[in-house]
């Protein structure tokens, strides 16, 4: 499991850091060539988006595979260590109903139904864009399955 999670991690990581510097370069193209050209470019300006929309979705799988997304920290540091930790176990448990609840089921019938619609500028269906809530959340639900060992792990051993 460890391996497992240490791959994806590396590759979470990749891609986003392609998103974000393929997406730089996409939105300093487009400002030279709206400014000097006067002639804004609809491509660059929607892929930069969409790109956008893809690497916060992957980092944000990414940061909950950390544990290292945002928190109440000073309710949960007042507690004794074993409440801390059933507490952080139900924090995770509550970020993954959601993630198998509303992204995936939700964003599953979001990708379907987008099929047919085409982006106006780069003529691709809609739900491949969409795609990117589901996927972000079957890796949330890994990261999930890898935290709760951990905390139960930890939980065992107080």
């Amino acid at each position: 499991m460890e391996s497992a999670k240490r791959i994806l991690d590396r590759i979470i990581e990749w891609v986003c850091v392609v998103l974000l510097a393929v997406m730089t370069i996409l939105v300093t193209f487009q400002v030279v060539v709206r400014y000097f050209f006067n002639s804004p470019n609809a491509y660059t300006e929607s892929l930069s988006k969409y790109m956008f929309v893809w690497m916060v979705m992957y980092g944000s799988a990414y940061v909950f595979g950390l544990r290292e997304h945002m928190n109440i920290g000073f309710v949960r540091d007042h507690m004794p260590p074993k409440t801390r930790v059933v507490v952080e176990m139900l924090g995770e448990l509550t970020v993954a109903l959601f993630a198998a609840g509303v992204m995936i089921f939700g964003g599953y019938k979001q990708v379907t139904s987008q099929m047919i619609q085409m982006d106006a500028a780069l003529q691709i269906p809609m739900g491949i864009i969409y795609s990117a809530v589901p996927v972000s959340a079957c890796f949330i639900l890994f990261y999930f399955v890898y935290n709760e060992m951990k905390l139960a792990k930890k939980l065992r051993e107080i």
